[in-house]
């Protein structure tokens, strides 16, 4: 791990909050909009969006990979960790906020209102993005029909398959997959909220030590397994009042920091011990810990609440920055320096887009009346997971 490796990230972070930051504050939509949708766990709210530009920042070294040698991956381990530990914590804010409310609703537990909740939450953005990324496809095959109709049709339904089938090749354009990468994750959360009715089974007494003994062995098979039920944990220790109040204190902040560092170190996130870390420094988002206050500012809230947003364009925007850099010079062609330049640029981008894209297509969903008929299961600037392929 390099100063280097953390300090571009930490720039191209810091240049999202700067433009989320103007949004919020010049924008009176947004501004009255942030001040009305306060939240219990703000600082799980604020650390949404910094989780998005951790994914951002490692799907911005893969491009590079795919430059240089024409596989969508990276040598970078540090970077490769920065991307899956958001992944990590991103399930975990699931798990959390949703069993809170199995907890909470008990046998009262609605599940059609809850679907309900999650199509509408879910599938218009989702739909927004797949016909953003198809344009964009179109356009680099030139707006031509390069196999037959029923190969198109065959390949089309990867991308309207909520991630359960993984993209590839579209209409003769190879790297089509590269376009936006980040469905398949959508199955994740699919599984999870599919899978949570019948969880909420086991949500009470000796049951309860039955779910997390069964999550224990399913992680060792699928180790993405101990991120939910790293939010499931936490949101027992949360419902039943043990965690200290002093984890919220500004002099603990480094503590969280130092985990989520730890994490970093090792050679993917998914490994026992740097979930665990991952584990412990959630603990102190979930316990009101805010990093003396970061967490809560108005940019952080707003790149928090447009990280569905950010998750499902920002692959885009990173696919054409880079695009134009190679027709024009060339992305191997790029000192260190330059490349991050131009990720700065797309991450910009990306988090005015997202504002854009949450105001005129998530929000008017979130906000309609049959959505607010199903607001318990909706919390304040809920966004699903990123993950890094």
């Amino acid at each position: 791990m390099t100063f280097a490796s953390l300090a571009f990230p930490a720039i191209v972070a810091a240049l999202c909050l700067a433009v989320s930051g103007a949004i919020a504050s010049r924008d009176p939509w947004f501004r009255e909009h942030l001040q009305r949708h306060g939240h219990r766990f703000e600082a799980i709210d604020g650390l949404r969006g910094f989780l998005a530009v951790g994914v951002l920042c490692a799907h911005v070294m893969t491009t590079r990979g795919f430059y240089a040698t024409g596989s969508w991956s990276t040598t970078s381990r540090v970077h490769v960790a920065m991307g899956e530990s958001a992944v990590t914590l991103f399930f975990m804010v699931t798990a959390f906020l949703f069993w809170r409310h199995v907890v909470r609703s008990g046998d009262a537990f609605d599940t059609r209102a809850f679907f309900a909740s999650r199509i509408r939450r879910l599938v218009p953005m989702y739909a927004a993005s797949v016909a953003f990324s198809l344009f964009v496809i179109a356009a680099l095959s030139g707006f031509a029909l390069r196999v037959d109709g029923f190969t198109l049709l065959h390949q089309l339904r990867e991308w309207v398959s909520f991630g359960f089938i993984t993209t590839g090749e579209l209409n003769g354009v190879k790297e089509a997959h590269i376009v936006n990468a980040v469905y398949w994750t959508l199955a994740f959360e699919w599984a999870f909220y599919l899978a949570l009715p019948l969880l909420a089974l086991f949500a009470r007494g000796w049951a309860f030590a039955l779910l997390v003994a069964a999550g224990l062995f399913f992680g060792t098979q699928a180790p993405v397994t101990y991120a939910f039920l790293g939010g499931i944990l936490a949101a027992e220790a949360c419902e039943r009042g043990w965690l200290d109040a002093h984890l919220s204190r500004a002099w603990m902040a480094p503590v969280p920091i130092a985990a989520i560092g730890l994490a970093l170190t090792f050679e993917t996130a998914y490994h026992p011990v740097s979930v665990a870390l991952l584990f412990v420094a959630f603990i102190f988002f979930a316990a009101g810990n805010t990093l003396g206050g970061l967490l809560t500012t108005r940019a952080a809230k707003l790149l928090g609440a447009v990280s569905y947003s950010f998750y499902l364009t920002h692959c885009i925007v990173i696919f054409v920055a880079y695009r134009l850099v190679e027709g024009a010079i060339g992305v191997t062609s790029l000192s260190p320096a330059r490349h991050w330049m131009v990720a700065a640029l797309a991450a910009t981008a990306a988090t005015a887009l997202s504002a854009i894209t949450y105001r005129r297509i998530e929000y008017p969903f979130i906000a309609s009346r049959a959505a607010r008929g199903a607001a318990a299961f909706e919390p304040a600037h809920a966004a699903p997971a990123a993950r890094l392929p």
